[in-house]
């Protein structure tokens, strides 16, 4: 390994091709994180040029990259892989890019000194971002991106001016506008004749980087992990992708098909499968989460976040075969196939049993679960009665244990014993009896609620505030779905969409202010519990909610002012809502709260029964 420490001028100064291995991640880099800081460098150091005139400054070190030397075919430009460093060498090209443009449009300006200056600086800005003409077309960029990333780069480094980018959406576009419109800002803070040659001199000549070029005895891979272990942001999705399409190479396999048969529609797809989810340090990119929940599928054993990369490489070189290049090609299909299925269990389509279930799990936040039904999918037994039939055993167990204050401490072993029960059927056979058989035989913290607990727990329990509002919203959501259908001779459900509904006290939260009571503070304690029960809670749309508020049930007698009940007849279309006027029109108070629980659990018993004999 041969270091080297150079300014841009000598990187991009010969004709040369940095090459992106497939193996890389997508461009990733944005405004806040890369973009701002690398400007505030840039800027910094342009001003110090200005200001020191004659004098000498000092270089500003940008980081390392590390390249290898790539088999380059006689009469072409010589080529150079980029195995780590390709995000910071696709922006600097960006940036150059940038400036020759924001040079440009000093020209027409009528300041011949400053005009001079940019056409210098423009001549010399662009020796920096194309090689000579007299190649093959993509020879004449300095830097090749992986190939999702080629169309927006061709896009920008293609066009003549900031105009011919005007509306396009690609992060590498929004990275462009962004160094363009800082470039026009500092370039009008005094004479352009200064401040080009500056600008420009600060990237030829100013920015630094330290060069590791490989030879023959180093690894890349290698190399490529250990730099990337620790403070730079990959994805372990990208060390998992490096280290798959790797094994092609070390084949002398061309890895380009594989990738994308395999593995092309995660990087096409960044807005979705690297968009982080969950919450605080537990946030990660979705990509990740998948190949959590395929390895925990194909090891049966937790696998955490942290170890994810480490976990896989084990369970990899297991199945990949020294000898044979299909069992790499076996390992990228199974990822493909179960990054289909779970992205059917993270966006579910449809108002099947199954789909809906999948669309539960968020707001139950019982996530856990994922690797369960991904196993349940990757079978041939498992038409779409048993996958209906397995989400309906395990949402009702998921629901009845939450309404009953279940602990959760033991789910992710759970869901590993569920997978283990899952592989013990027939590859052939339906898989519901076995599992509702395994959750039913549990005992202890992980038992199976039965009625009389859930119907006693249901009519007992506050909902409002001790539930997060997410799963009151689910509970009330699957109450108003179960109406409908009945409504609807069995139909599907297609009439509301359920996003735009609030959860709404039937009875005010400032009952007291606005309710009139007779009784003494042990009954108002009361009420105020049950206030905050099922019984007393509805649906009602975001226009509506303000306007029921605090309203009395009924209209005043003096006319002045509508009851709720009105309210609600007037514009909700609700069956929950119907069933609640047809069936206490007149009075609403404690009584009626707690009749109405037990109307509600009678829905909530057809939508999560219980087990047989339970």
């Amino acid at each position: 390994m041969q270091p080297a420490y150079h300014p841009l001028a000598n990187i991009f100064g010969t004709q040369t091709r940095h090459l992106v291995p497939l193996f890389q991640r997508p461009y990733v880099w944005g405004k806040e994180e890369q973009w701002e800081p690398l400007w505030e460098d840039l800027s910094d150091l342009a001003d110090r040029i200005v200001a020191a005139g004659d004098r000498p400054v000092a270089g500003h070190f940008l980081g390392t990259v590390v390249l290898e030397q790539a088999h380059t075919p006689s009469g072409r430009v010589t080529r150079r892989e980029v195995i780590d460093g390709q995000q910071r060498l696709t922006t600097l090209q960006i940036v150059l890019q940038a400036a020759k443009h924001a040079f440009g449009e000093i020209l027409g300006s009528g300041n011949e000194a400053a005009e001079k200056s940019a056409r210098i600086e423009m001549t010399r800005i662009e020796a920096l971002t194309l090689n000579p003409p007299g190649y093959e077309e993509e020879e004449k960029y300095k830097v090749w991106p992986t190939n999702e990333d080629r169309a927006a780069f061709r896009q920008v480094m293609d066009a003549s001016a900031a105009q011919d980018l005007a509306g396009a959406k690609t992060r590498m576009a929004e990275a462009y506008t962004f160094f363009v419109d800082s470039m026009r800002t500092w370039l009008g803070k005094g004479p352009r004749e200064q401040r080009v040659p500056a600008l420009s001199s600060a990237l030829k000549d100013h920015l630094r980087l330290i060069v590791l070029d490989l030879d023959s005895s180093d690894e890349p891979q290698a190399i490529f992990e250990t730099l990337n272990a620790h403070g730079t942001p990959l994805l372990p999705a990208d060390l998992i992708k490096n280290w798959l399409l790797w094994q092609f190479a070390r084949r002398n396999v061309d890895a380009a098909a594989p990738y994308e048969q395999y593995w092309s529609s995660f990087d096409r797809d960044p807005g979705y499968w690297r968009q982080k989810i969950g919450t605080g340090h537990a946030a990660r990119a979705r990509v990740d989460t998948f190949l959590q929940n395929w390895l925990i599928c194909r090891v049966r054993q937790s696998i955490s976040a942290s170890h994810l990369y480490d976990q896989f490489l084990k369970y990899a070189e297991r199945r990949v075969s020294p000898e044979v290049v299909q069992s790499v090609h076996d390992l990228m299909n199974d990822i493909q196939v179960h990054g289909k299925l779970f992205r059917q269990i993270d966006q579910p389509v449809g108002r099947s049993r199954f789909a809906t279930f999948c669309a539960r799990l968020k707001p139950l936040d019982m996530s856990v679960f994922q690797p369960v039904l991904l196993a349940v999918m990757d079978r041939g037994g498992s038409n779409g009665d048993d996958r209906d039939s397995v989400a309906e055993i395990l949402e009702s167990y998921l629901v009845r244990r939450m309404v009953c204050g279940a602990q959760t401490r033991g789910y992710g072993n759970l869901a590993i014993e569920l997978i283990d029960v899952i592989h013990s059927v027939d590859q052939e056979a339906p898989v519901a009896p076995a599992i509702s058989a395994f959750l039913g035989n549990l005992d202890g913290t992980l038992s199976w609620p039965n009625d009389e607990r859930f119907r006693s727990e249901w009519c007992s329990r506050v909902f409002y505030g001790y539930f997060r509002r997410a799963r009151v919203l689910m509970i009330l959501q699957a109450v108003e779905e179960h109406y409908q259908t009945l409504g609807a001779l069995g139909e599907p459900v297609v009439g509301f969409d359920f996003s735009k509904l609030t959860i709404e006290h039937i009875m005010p939260q400032k009952w007291r202010d606005h309710w009139a009571f007779e009784g003494g503070e042990t009954e108002r304690v009361n009420r105020d519990r049950a206030l905050h029960g099922i019984g007393n809670l509805t649906l009602v749309s975001d226009l509506l909610n303000p306007s029921l508020s605090n309203s009395a049930w009924k209209p005043h007698a003096d006319g002045k002012a509508n009851g709720k009940s009105v309210a609600l007849k007037a514009h909700s279309k609700l069956q929950m809502n119907a069933k609640l006027l047809d069936q206490w029109p007149d009075v609403w108070d404690e009584d009626q709260i707690n009749e109405r629980a037990g109307v509600l659990f009678g829905a909530a018993l057809k939508i999560w029964p219980g087990l047989l004999g339970r």
